[in-house]
């Protein structure tokens, strides 16, 4: 083999052994303070940010019924076009009073979730009821007009 050869082929061989070596070394070592808790909270954000839900549909209407413990009637808004449903909660967070030690946390964030239905809804005739944490939505279906064929 040549010099040239020889050259060519460390070339070739180069980037990968460098990676090779730093992912080694990212396996092999501790990782960073906090970057595993970072990770969770990242991966975990999107199932704190929803709520379930559940819809149920019969010939006339689409009920929805959204699971929204702590939350108070008036964080909830409700969003609605001719084929989706778009509720929102606003979360603040509490403050905490234990062993004589006063604890202020303030924490926010939105609940969201959007449901798509295949027919359409009649917008004007949307009712919502909250109680114990339960919202229930009714969506009444937009009847269509039946044609006979001659």
């Amino acid at each position: 083999m040549t010099s040239s050869e020889k050259n060519n082929n460390r070339n070739r061989i180069e980037p990968f052994s460098h990676f090779i070596n730093k992912m080694d070394r990212l396996f092999s070592e501790r990782p960073p303070k906090g970057m595993l808790q970072s990770l969770d909270e990242f991966f975990g954000s999107a199932k704190e940010r929803s709520f379930p839900v559940d819809v149920h549909e019969t010939q006339s209407e689409y009920t929805v019924s959204a699971t929204l413990p702590g939350i108070a009637r008036s964080q909830i808004s409700i969003d609605v076009l001719s084929h989706a449903v778009t509720i929102s909660a606003k979360h603040v967070g509490r403050q905490h009073k234990n062993q004589g030690l006063f604890q202020k946390e303030v924490t926010t964030g939105t609940l969201s979730r959007t449901i798509s239905f295949p027919k359409p809804i009649d917008e004007a005739k949307v009712t919502a009821r909250h109680r114990d944490g339960i919202l229930t939505l009714n969506l009444p279906k937009v009847r269509g007009n039946r044609i006979e064929i001659h």
